[in-house]
């Protein structure tokens, strides 16, 4: 049985990320979607959904009834579009160019037959009332199925069937098929996740009693992120920006971190047996290590010098090949 949207904002609201980032991809094509039919236009339907999970994260807490999650996510949709609306009231709804982004590669008649291809769905879909568009635009844009379609919209399932059989009369089979490839190509992916994350108005991102062994993080932006209670074990973080995360009870055993900015970082009660750190800048103000086991743990290529450790077991520990007991020897011997 899947996991009800209650559950999941209980859980975002303590700051479960993992919780939080499972909502966006249940309801980002519907969010996206419904701004779409309203705007007609994917790059500001993008933005206006970006707007409503980085204010509903601000806001989930205040949620009365987190089992409606959906309408009140589509009646913040609502207000959001009517707010672009009013603030943009002489500029054309529609705009095929508008902040296009152009793909790697694509010659200048490609580009025009997309966005005719896009122009022509859009003069499709504008027959319709905008009650049957939506519908029609959450029904083709990610299989969405009629019942989610309901809860999302408020409606009930017999006039969400009504609206979707309309539109289908008017459209035809061939515009339908139009239709349902356009949305498909357009609709939201993993990358619109990180966007919503990497928003600078998002509160510090939190990730607490998380399963997350040998995740792999890749050239994103983790900026004063916070690892609380979680299995890293033999997670991989390469050319990340992870400076002010603070690290607290963590498994990061032969976790690797590879040309990573750890910048005015806390890592508390952490078991780092065999971690990896390699080209990494501790730099700014005091780099902290504090209760952790740091046993067999490698430094290679690392700025160490405004970095503190208190009160770990530091046996096995190297730093560029050469043992910390070895050091440590030398260091006494050339005193």
């Amino acid at each position: 049985m899947s996991v009800t949207d209650a559950e999941l904002v209980k859980r975002a609201c303590k700051g479960d990320s993992e919780a939080f980032s499972d909502l966006i991809g249940r309801y980002a094509n519907a969010v996206y979607g419904a701004a779409y039919g309203k705007l007609g236009d994917f790059h500001r339907a993008q933005d206006i959904a970006q707007e409503v999970f980085v204010k509903a994260f601000k806001k989930l807490s205040s949620l009365k009834d987190p089992d409606k999650l959906g309408s009140w996510l589509y009646a913040v949709t609502n207000r959001e579009c009517l707010d672009w609306l009013r603030s943009s009231k002489n500029e054309s709804v529609y705009d095929p160019a508008h902040n296009e982004n152009i793909p790697l590669h694509e010659t200048a008649e490609d580009t025009w037959l997309r966005k005719e291809l896009r122009n022509e769905v859009w003069q499709a879909l504008s027959i319709l009332t905008e009650a049957n568009r939506t519908v029609t635009i959450l029904y083709y844009i990610d299989d969405y199925k009629i019942r989610e379609i309901s809860s999302f919209l408020g409606l009930s399932v017999e006039a969400v069937e009504s609206r979707l059989r309309r539109s289908r009369t008017i459209l035809k089979k061939e515009l339908l098929s139009m239709v349902n490839e356009n949305l498909n190509q357009n609709k939201l992916n993993e990358e619109f996740k990180k966007k919503v994350f990497q928003d600078e108005r998002m509160p510090e991102t939190q990730f607490r009693r998380v399963a997350m062994v040998e995740s792999d993080f890749d050239d994103i932006d983790m900026y004063k992120t916070k690892f609380v209670n979680i299995n890293l074990e033999g997670a991989s973080f390469d050319n990340i920006n992870m400076s002010k995360t603070v690290f607290h009870d963590i498994n990061m055993h032969h976790a690797k971190f590879i040309e990573v900015g750890l910048w005015e970082i806390e890592i508390g009660k952490c078991v780092m047996g065999g971690a990896y750190f390699h080209d990494i800048g501790m730099e700014g103000k005091s780099n902290t290590f504090e209760k952790c086991d740091l046993t067999g743990t490698s430094f290679t290529n690392c700025n160490l010098s405004n970095v503190e450790i208190k009160d770990c077991d530091i046996s096995g520990l190297k730093i560029n090949g050469v043992s910390i007991e070895a050091l440590l020897e030398n260091y006494s011997s050339n005193k």
